[in-house]
């Protein structure tokens, strides 16, 4: 079921119902041993003071932070507020200024987390790498540049290209930045992320000329011709919308940097990979869990 932001602000209100919850989620201890096997006790005192687990043993009292080898490791912020932040970018209200103002983390603390959360989407799709198409499916395939700004105007990053494909029976993508658009580049890509047997519809770029010595059907559209082929329907206009819409968020985010594209890449694909009516909320907490 679906949880609303007013839900989630009524449901924590304290700290403890905050750790209960990613305790639940898997994300945090619900019990640990100490370094010499004893069991451990949660003890939250208050007065600012962090939740520590601490060693029943009267001869031992070895203590350990709640967040110690969990994803927590390392961050200031409260529990409360990061399962807001964490629902917050998994639903795309994600701006700094969004998180800063209704959150109360700083622009710096916002940036930085939002950085975390989207290794954590990374991670997902590493660990459940997607092959498209096969026969009886047709997949488009194509590169665009990011480039850099036009008319000498905003900030200047290096051109990066990108290459990518949609399967149009079931939507499946991909998308990956790759270092120039040559054959040696982009055939063993194609191997990569499309299954043998696939109908592959490019345009009339030479780094695909080899492709018909592939196990796939090969064709293709002349775009200074037509934008679908007359005769065959090639056409690669699924894929390029799919250019447009990862690009368009590019700008709403005014820009992203070279070194963190990426990334970016891999959260656009962790939401389109999302199943109809699945909670994204719910999603990014399993895979912190497994993170």
């Amino acid at each position: 079921m679906t949880t609303s932001f007013r839900e989630l602000c009524i449901r924590f209100n304290d700290e403890d119902t905050a750790i209960r919850f990613l305790q639940e989620k898997g994300i945090l201890h619900q019990q640990r041993l100490c370094t010499r096997g004893h069991a451990t006790k949660l003890t939250v005192e208050g007065n600012g003071k962090a939740p520590r687990w601490k060693c029943r043993k009267a001869q031992c009292r070895i203590e350990v932070s709640l967040r110690t080898g969990t994803w927590f490791h390392g961050q200031m912020l409260d529990f409360r507020t990061a399962i807001l932040l964490i629902y917050s970018w998994s639903n795309d209200y994600c701006s700094t200024k969004f998180c800063s103002k209704e959150l109360g983390p700083s622009a710096n603390c916002s940036v930085s987390w939002k950085r975390l959360l989207r290794e954590v989407a990374t991670e997902s799709l590493l660990s459940n790498r997607l092959v498209i198409g096969g026969p009886n499916r047709t997949v488009e395939v194509d590169e665009t540049l990011y480039s850099k700004s036009k008319s000498h105007r905003g900030r200047l990053y290096p051109e990066q290209w990108v290459f990518g494909g949609v399967c149009r029976e079931t939507g499946e993508s991909f998308l990956v930045p790759v270092a120039n658009r040559s054959s040696q580049t982009l055939i063993p890509l194609i191997r990569q992320y499309i299954r043998p047997g696939t109908t592959v519809m490019t345009d009339c770029w030479a780094g695909y000329r080899s492709l018909s010595r592939e196990d796939y059907t090969h064709l293709s559209v002349n775009h200074s011709i037509n934008f679908v082929h007359p005769m065959t329907g090639a056409h690669t206009q699924t894929v390029e919308s799919q250019w447009a819409q990862v690009k368009r968020l590019n700008k709403l985010r005014c820009d992203t940097r070279r070194s963190e594209l990426d990334s970016y890449l891999c959260e656009f694909m962790w939401r389109r990979r999302l199943r109809p009516n699945e909670d994204p909320f719910d999603k990014i907490l399993g895979d912190i869990a497994k993170y």
